[in-house]
């Protein structure tokens, strides 16, 4: 049973995975309210515990969205990760990717709109502050673009010529600019009033954009 909000948890009281369940109770918080007012009092009362029973997790505010962040990047990173797995060309994996991305912005729309906001980037940078800035494999959801990018690169199937981080973060805003689009309703709208299927129109967009990156000796596809 849970403890009433704002008291103390009954002796014996505990939750089998507080740390989880205070993330889904945070995102859910951020994604209604936004992060004005957010605190981890007011998560702590969501999930029905003690205000003092989230600092055995977090230290304060920015580490519990610290936390939200990096879940966010450890799922996207194993989204685009699996466009790995399948056959073909460089090419062919940076076009199943990009169709990850999307995948993982309509699945995941709380942590994508958070992970590259102005108030989630400021409290992860003052969370990360005086710490290494390694970043672990598993989280970095940008080094599994770039990477293959620069197997793109290699193939032919994009201009080895130009800087690969720059071509990456190309890509990345493109599909990056496309998931808002499709999360905020707006490419829904544009293709009712052109009579358009909104799945057709989103597989246009991606293969027409495709086609204005791909290196001009035409091996990618």
């Amino acid at each position: 049973m849970l403890a009433k909000k704002g008291a103390e948890p009954a002796p014996g009281y505990h939750h089998d995975d507080l740390k989880t369940e205070l993330l889904d109770a945070a995102i859910k918080l951020l994604e209604s309210d936004g992060m004005r007012g957010f605190s981890l009092r007011k998560v702590a009362a969501t999930v029905g515990v003690s205000h003092a029973a989230p600092y055995r997790h977090f230290k304060n505010r920015d580490e519990l969205v610290g936390a939200i962040l990096m879940e966010g990047h450890r799922r996207l990173t194993s989204y685009l990760a699996s466009a790995l797995t399948g056959q073909g060309t460089a090419a062919d994996a940076l076009f199943r990717m990009e169709r990850a991305y999307l995948d993982f912005a309509r699945d995941n729309a709380a942590y994508l709109s958070l992970m590259f906001s102005r108030d989630g980037m400021s409290a992860m940078v003052r969370m990360e502050k005086g710490k290494s800035h390694e970043i672990p494999a598993e989280y970095d959801s940008f080094g599994v673009l770039e990477s293959c990018v620069a197997r793109c690169q290699r193939e032919g199937a994009l201009d080895p010529k130009l800087d690969t981080a720059a071509l990456a973060m190309t890509v990345w805003a493109k599909v990056h600019g496309l998931a808002l689009l499709m999360n905020e309703g707006v490419i829904e709208a544009m293709c009712k009033q052109r009579g358009i299927p909104g799945k057709r129109a989103i597989a246009e967009i991606i293969k027409t954009a495709r086609a204005l990156v791909v290196h001009k000796t035409g091996k990618g596809r």
